[in-house]
């Protein structure tokens, strides 16, 4: 991956929907070149997929809360099957002490996330600790570019 790839990237990560033929004049290059760049990167991997980006306040499961969650060693691959199979759950990070988990979650209401998220994995034996993150509004959100 190259500085083409980087630029095409973060165009892209500003706005997914933007024609190629505006991509190509920004960056001073054919679109056709760069639909073959990006077709590379989808098929490399680097692009996995695109989405959209929704106001949270146009949609019910607008209430965000993180989760930092404390387990004994046994159960990891209980938990993250969870966390994977719930649709609530937006990501999940494995992190270094004093947790092992990090979970981002969206849901409706306080209500839904104690009945649908904590107090399941709450019952759940070898969970030691879980600490609640709830927000109160998003300043920023960007996707990574290394």
């Amino acid at each position: 991956m190259d500085g083409v790839d980087r630029a095409i990237l973060e165009e892209l990560m500003s706005d997914a929907k933007i024609p190629m033929a505006d991509l190509g004049r920004r960056m001073g290059i054919a679109p056709s070149t760069v639909f073959k760049r990006i077709e590379k990167l989808k098929k490399d991997g680097v692009i996995e997929r695109f989405t959209i980006a929704i106001d949270p306040n146009f949609i019910e499961d607008s209430t965000v809360a993180f989760l930092s969650i404390r387990i004994e060693p046994g159960i990891r691959d209980t938990i993250e099957k969870f966390l994977l199979n719930k649709r609530q759950v937006r990501e999940v990070y494995e992190v270094l002490e004093p947790n092992d988990f990090l979970a981002k979650i969206t849901v409706k209401d306080i209500s839904e996330l104690k009945s649908e998220i904590l107090i399941p994995l709450g019952e759940m034996d070898g969970v030691k600790e879980i600490n609640t993150i709830l927000t109160v509004r998003k300043v920023k959100e960007q996707a990574y570019i290394g």
